[in-house]
């Protein structure tokens, strides 16, 4: 396995202990039963995920610059999407009349969706601040 590979599972990996961590240190509680398996699988994938994107993000930009960039963005908006990931299947959850089988689907697909958001966000912003900023020193 390379040295990628390993980077996004072990930040795939974390994303379940930290989200499920942070949980039960700020909302004082951890979910259980088959929510609790749909939030850590729907955060292991938001993990791998956030990863991927850090990494696609990082070898598109060549400059210490635009790496530097990347890393500071990364750092910046995996805290919020990791925050948003804890809260996305809050709507769901609120529903009375939802079955099993729609929180078990429902909650991933929402973790993925709100927390991968922030972070792509985040490496958009930092990687076009990045060019920007390169685009600007080669003109002078």
């Amino acid at each position: 396995m390379n040295a990628r590979k390993m980077f996004i599972l072990l930040i795939g990996l974390a994303w379940p202990f930290l989200g499920l961590g942070l949980m039960a240190l700020h909302f004082g509680y951890l979910p259980s039963g088959a929510t609790l398996v749909a939030e850590a699988i729907g955060l292991l994938l938001a993990g791998i995920l956030s990863g991927c994107l850090f990494m696609a993000a990082h070898t598109g930009l060549n400059s210490p610059l635009g790496r530097g960039m990347i890393h500071l963005g990364y750092l910046l908006f995996a805290p919020l999407g990791l925050m948003a990931a804890l809260v996305a299947p809050n709507s769901l959850e609120a529903a009375s009349n939802i079955s099993m089988l729609t929180l078990v689907v429902g909650v991933p697909i929402a973790i993925v969706l709100y927390s991968n958001l922030v972070v792509a966000a985040g490496l958009g912003i930092t990687g076009g601040l990045a060019i920007s900023a390169k685009v600007i020193a080669s003109k002078f």
